[in-house]
């Protein structure tokens, strides 16, 4: 009876961590966009220029954004969203002329990706006490369609 029971946990146990799993997983497409100024993401400065956002293959709280000469892991947080979105848009927070990859929100999803402050976040808002919050249009692919 014991062994049947602890067998019930352990498998219960298995379930529950399987869907925790399946559940932070947010951005399942991948999002391309264009900027006209440079951003912070993660602890990196990029350009200004055409990127791609898209979840790293082994971990689905690890996005990878990938420019012409750039490529940047950075981590999120699952993000609800206060209403489903009707497009697909990369939000990002302006510290006076400094900006921050904050979100991604891909249209018709509940949820998105809110990126994990870190000390470049940090430092670019302690240069400026004014914050506000720019968007950028995006357009999302399917996994299947960018060959994944």
């Amino acid at each position: 009876m014991r062994s049947l029971v602890r067998s019930i946990i352990i498998v219960l146990g298995v379930l529950t961590v399987a869907g925790v799993q399946n559940a932070s997983a947010q951005i399942m497409d991948t999002v391309d966009f264009t900027t006209s100024f440079p951003f912070t993401v993660g602890n990196t400065m990029v350009p200004a220029g055409s990127y791609t956002i898209r979840p790293d293959d082994d971990n689905p709280q690890i996005l990878v954004l990938q420019g012409k000469e750039t490529s940047v892991l950075f981590q999120i947080d699952a993000a609800s969203a206060r209403q489903r979105p009707s497009k697909t848009e990369v939000v990002f927070s302006r510290y006076g002329n400094s900006y921050v990859l904050k979100n991604i929100w891909v249209e018709g999803s509940d949820s998105g990706a809110e990126t994990i402050p870190v000390e470049g976040e940090r430092h670019v808002a302690k240069s400026s006490a004014a914050k506000s919050e720019h968007s950028v249009a995006a357009r999302k692919k399917s996994a299947t369609a960018s060959g994944q």
